[in-house]
C-alpha cells in the first residue's frame, strides 16, 4: 500500500482503520472499483450508473458540455458516454457524490456543515466552469477535484470533532487556521486532504494541486508549470466559492482578489462574469439535487466593472 507523502503515513493508516474518515459506500463504492478492473464489461458499468439518477444525470450534463461532446447532445448513459467523459472521471463522480449525500451531519458542533457542503459545490462548479473554459484539466475532474479540495475539514471535523471544535472557536481562517491545525494535530486540512485523495487514487497532479491551492505562490513552482496553473484555477475556484456563500459586504470585498486571479489567467472582465454566471446557476441546479443551500446570485457584472474601476 502507498505510503502518504502528506501527513505521517501512520497517524494516516491509524485514522483511516478506524473508520472516522468520510468515505464512499453502496452503489457507488461499486462503481468506484468496477472503473479499476482491467476486465472491466463496459455495459455492466453502464447497467450500474444508470441505476444511479443523480451519477447518470451529471455524467449526460457533463458530456454535454460544448468543449467536450463536439455536435450532438447526449440523452442517456451509454458506453460511449462513459469513453467520452472517461473512467477515471465516472469513478471520482461516484466518489465525489457519495460522499455529498453521506458526510451531511457529524459530532462536531461548531463545524458549519450546511456552509461546508454549500462550498465545495461552488468550488466544484467553478472547478468545473474553469477547467471547460481554461483547458488545464478536464471538466469533470476538475468538478470533483474541486468538491474535495476542502474535504481535509470535513476529516479532521469527523476524526478530532471535540478538539478541532475547540479550535474553529478560536475564528482563525485560511492560513493562520492552517498554522493552528499544525500546531495541534501535526498536520492541516489541505495535507489531510491531499493524503485522503492518494488514498482514493487521485492522480498526484490532483493531490498536489490540493494541497497547494490554498498558498500557490509558496509552492516553489514556476507560474508556467502545468501543476501551477492547476493549484492557481483551484484557488481562482476557491475564491468564486467564496463569492457565492457570502453576504452582500463580503461579496463586494472578495471581488478585486477575483479580479487579481483571473489576470492571471488573462481573463477579461466578460470571462469573469461569464464564468460566474455560469457557476451561479449550476450551483443551484446540484444544490436541489442534493438538497444543499445554494442560490442563484445576482448579476455580478456591474460589481466587476465597478471592482475593476476602483481598483
Amino acid at each position: 500500500m502507498t505510503k502518504s507523502p502528506y501527513i505521517d503515513p501512520q497517524t494516516f493508516t491509524q485514522l483511516r482503520d478506524s473508520e472516522v474518515l468520510p468515505a464512499p459506500s453502496g452503489v457507488r463504492l461499486r462503481i468506484m472499483q468496477m472503473c479499476q478492473q482491467e476486465d472491466l464489461a463496459l455495459p455492466d458499468l453502464v447497467a450500474q450508473v444508470q441505476g444511479d439518477p443523480v451519477l447518470a444525470g451529471r455524467l449526460i450534463q457533463i458530456a454535454n458540455i460544448p468543449n467536450v461532446n463536439k455536435g450532438r447532445m447526449i440523452a442517456s448513459v451509454s458506453v460511449d458516454l462513459l469513453l467520452m467523459v472517461g473512467l477515471h472521471a465516472v469513478r471520482q463522480m461516484a466518489l465525489a457524490i457519495s460522499l455529498t449525500e453521506s458526510a451531511r451531519r457529524g459530532d462536531c458542533k461548531e463545524f458549519d456543515y450546511d456552509t461546508f457542503w454549500a462550498r465545495a459545490t461552488a468550488m466544484a462548479c467553478a472547478g468545473q466552469a474553469l477547467g471547460d473554459l481554461l483547458q488545464v484539466a478536464p471538466p469533470a475532474e476538475m468538478f470533483t477535484i474541486g468538491l474535495l479540495a476542502g474535504i481535509g475539514q470535513l476529516g479532521l471535523a469527523s476524526a478530532r470533532p471535540r478538539r478541532y471544535g475547540e479550535l474553529l472557536l478560536g475564528g482563525a481562517q485560511g492560513r493562520a487556521l492552517r498554522d493552528e491545525e499544525r500546531e495541534v494535530f501535526g498536520f492541516d486540512h489541505l495535507s489531510l486532504a491531499a493524503a485522503m485523495m492518494q488514498d482514493w487514487h487521485f492522480p498526484r497532479l490532483f493531490c498536489e494541486a490540493v494541497l497547494h491551492h490554498g498558498d500557490p505562490g509558496a509552492s516553489g513552482l514556476d507560474e508556467d508549470d502545468r501543476q501551477q496553473r492547476l493549484s492557481r484555477l483551484l484557488e481562482m475556484a476557491g475564491c468564486i466559492a467564496d463569492v457565492c456563500i457570502a453576504d452582500d459586504a463580503r461579496r463586494a470585498a472578495l471581488l478585486p482578489g477575483l479580479l487579481a486571479l483571473g489576470e492571471r489567467f488573462e481573463l477579461p472582465l466578460s470571462s469573469l462574469e461569464y464564468v460566474c454566471g455560469r457557476v451561479s446557476w449550476d450551483w443551484s441546479e446540484w444544490g436541489g439535487l442534493l438538497g444543499i443551500p445554494t442560490r442563484v446570485l445576482r448579476e455580478i457584472g456591474p460589481e466587476l466593472a465597478a471592482a475593476a474601476q476602483a481598483g
